[in-house]
């Protein structure tokens, strides 16, 4: 199916409005300080390596999605590589993921939330911002984009100027770095795989745009955009000089708070707010049209006029809610919820650059897909345990399913 058959809601702006706020959603709130508070100045170049292999993930996955346009996303290209069994192999994968990363993101926006409703269970206000979500999730996908593409504008406006206030206002660029610790690197790098996840469920938005061109616009400008948040915020953190900043952990509130002063409390939980719910919106609006794709049920492939895939999204809302009252029960928090989503993401990020190894001749983007596939494969293994036998299952009955 060609691309310019499809509707034309997605313009070059718009998609990119999707995919850069929900791309830095959480985790630009939580890694930045996170990780300079592990491995301190070694934050900076780690950020620069990551944000290089980001760019490359986006281009790689962004190429595939334009090979092989629709709902099912990088999912049809793997059917086309690979055959049907591996193509639903990467989507359980996909889909498994999005049962426990949007409540993870949810987790942490009530985290900054919560300080205002302290009588109030971490679940219950998570629940509470799960609703107008799920409702903007039934709108019009051209509105939610233009929606998006305003709010994160403003972001990346703030984070960005705030960041290259700081900078300016620094006296000495000189970073001191601590003792190399190799574990503490390592587990850096498996930190940081949150930031480049998100990239893989925009094949499934590719029914969405209006032209190829669209797509291949909207991912370098956003990966571009993305990378250069990152690592400014990444400097600013690294070179801002304040007393406090030898004496506690850092938190990412003092980079806001000389241009907004007191309000850069509020302003940060506002941000933190559209960020996440940016995110789930992605995550779960690209896995919704990825399920009603397979054609499971008649109900999970139902879609409403404003073709939100109702039955799909109704059936993530259920599963959400039972994972959510695991949460208040206290069988699950979101570290659990964290190291599940990102070992089944990297399972499907590798069979991802799998398909893309088979399918890219020889040139940048196929070497690029080795190397990912080798450095993803690493972090796999060093992922939950229960987690990497869930994945090493799926995949040894696949493979020796029939066809």
């Amino acid at each position: 199916m060609s691309l310019k058959n499809t509707s034309k809601k997605l313009n070059t702006l718009t998609l990119s409005g999707l995919i850069i706020g929900p791309i830095l959603g959480s985790g630009v709130i939580l890694l930045p300080p996170l990780l300079y508070n592990l491995v301190d100045n070694y934050s900076l170049i780690i950020w620069i390596i990551i944000s290089s292999l980001g760019f490359v993930f986006a281009l790689i996955f962004g190429k595939l999605s334009i090979l092989f346009p629709g709902d099912g996303g990088v999912s049809l290209a793997t059917k086309n590589a690979m055959g049907k069994k591996y193509q639903l192999l990467t989507s359980f994968y996909l889909i498994l993921a999005v049962f426990f990363g949007p409540i993870a993101v949810l987790l942490t926006a009530t985290n900054f939330i919560q300080e205002y409703f302290t009588s109030t269970h971490q679940a219950i206000i998570a629940f509470w911002l799960y609703v107008p979500t799920y409702l903007l999730l039934l709108s019009r996908i051209d509105f939610i984009g233009k929606l998006m593409l305003v709010l994160t504008t403003l972001i990346t406006l703030i984070i960005l100027i705030s960041s290259l206030y700081v900078l300016f206002n620094v006296q000495t660029f000189n970073l001191i770095y601590p003792t190399f610790n190799t574990s503490d690197i390592a587990y850096s790098f498996l930190l940081v795989f949150w930031a480049i996840v998100g990239w893989e469920v925009i094949g499934n938005y590719s029914s969405d745009v209006k032209d190829a061109k669209t797509i291949t616009k909207a991912v370098i400008f956003s990966a571009i955009t993305v990378s250069l948040v990152y690592i400014l915020l990444a400097a600013a953190i690294s070179f801002i000089e304040l007393p406090l900043k030898a004496q506690s952990e850092f938190k990412l509130v003092w980079i806001l708070e000389p241009i907004f002063g007191t309000y850069s409390s509020i302003l940060l939980t506002l941000i933190t707010i559209v960020l996440c719910v940016g995110a789930i919106i992605l995550f779960i609006g690209g896995v919704a049209r990825l399920i009603s794709s397979l054609n499971l049920t008649s109900y999970t492939s139902k879609h409403l006029k404003t073709n939100a895939p109702i039955g799909a999204l109704n059936f993530l809302a259920l599963i959400h809610m039972t994972t959510l009252s695991f949460v208040y029960f206290d069988i699950l928090n979101v570290s659990d919820l964290v190291a599940f989503a990102d070992g089944f993401f990297i399972a499907n990020a590798i069979i991802g650059l799998t398909t893309a190894i088979i399918i890219f001749e020889n040139g940048f983007l196929k070497y690029s897909s080795i190397v990912l596939f080798v450095l993803f494969f690493a972090i796999l293994l060093v992922s939950n345990i229960y987690i990497l036998l869930v994945i090493f299952s799926l995949f040894i009955y696949t493979y020796f399913k029939e066809n």
